[in-house]
């Protein structure tokens, strides 16, 4: 007999392939394209999620318990299965025939990315990778058909949203596919699933509690930060911001 998850389960698969027939959402995942869809909430702690990766062969690396040199995070991420944690976050890639997805934070909890390296159907690739999740136990609150697509060919990016103040290169770095590439190949520095920037405060302006413990340094008008990826859009939006840019290093003579 099946169990209150698995019917759930079966049910949202089945609910899935319905979506896609009464929608525009297009049959194949195109190699050309990546696609971001979101997950919503997660139930599963972090060290959950390790548990069951450990036991699935995934190479691990935990921010949050050790720093982890450049030479290790590059040996991680080249493996075909990668879990990142960092404090209450994870980052989880599989490179599949075909594809390749990512579970990763986001503003609304979590987002699923797939990155095609051929052609592929879209309610197959779903149905399976969905299976992948309820098997670590971090499937969603929701599955959002209406996902975004970012063409890979695309140099010069996506333009930020209308009032989120924020640098192009930072909006490109939360939409990017890869993020430790994206981080590494535009100069930023990125500690596991942080990314060190500074905000320009309004006059008068002060930054919000829900930021303070990121802080690196503070003056009347700048704060520097090693923030959260999925926090960026959320800074960029606040009351007391008037700009969040890429935190430059000074240049050696």
């Amino acid at each position: 007999m099946m169990n209150r998850k698995t019917i759930l389960f079966v049910l949202l698969i089945a609910l899935l392939g319905l979506a896609l027939q009464g929608t525009d959402v297009p049959s194949t995942f195109a190699q050309t394209h990546y696609y971001i869809l979101s997950l919503g909430k997660l139930s599963a702690e972090p060290s959950a999620v390790v548990q069951s990766a450990q036991s699935e062969g995934f190479s691990l690396a935990q921010f949050d318990e050790a720093d982890i040199g450049e030479t290790e995070l590059a040996t991680i991420l080249d493996a075909p299965m990668a879990l990142i944690t960092d404090g209450s976050r994870f980052y989880l890639r599989a490179r599949l025939e075909g594809y390749t997805y990512t579970v990763r934070p986001s503003g609304d909890g979590y987002e699923l990315v797939i990155n095609p390296s051929e052609d592929v159907v879209v309610n197959d690739v779903l149905a399976a990778v969905l299976m992948d999740l309820q098997g670590f136990g971090i499937l969603g609150s929701e599955v959002n058909l209406a996902f975004a697509s970012y063409a890979k060919a695309d140099l010069k990016g996506p333009a930020s949203p209308d009032g989120v103040f924020i640098e192009s290169t930072l909006y490109g770095l939360v939409v990017a596919e890869d993020w430790f590439a994206f981080a590494a190949a535009n100069g930023l520095t990125q500690v596991g699933l942080r990314v060190e920037i500074v905000a320009e405060k309004l006059p008068g302006g002060a930054l919000s509690s829900d930021f303070a413990s990121y802080v690196l340094e503070e003056s009347e008008s700048l704060v520097k930060l090693l923030l959260p990826i999925d926090e960026l859009l959320a800074l960029a939006q606040s009351e007391s911001i008037g700009y969040v840019r890429i935190a430059y290093q000074p240049a050696v003579p």
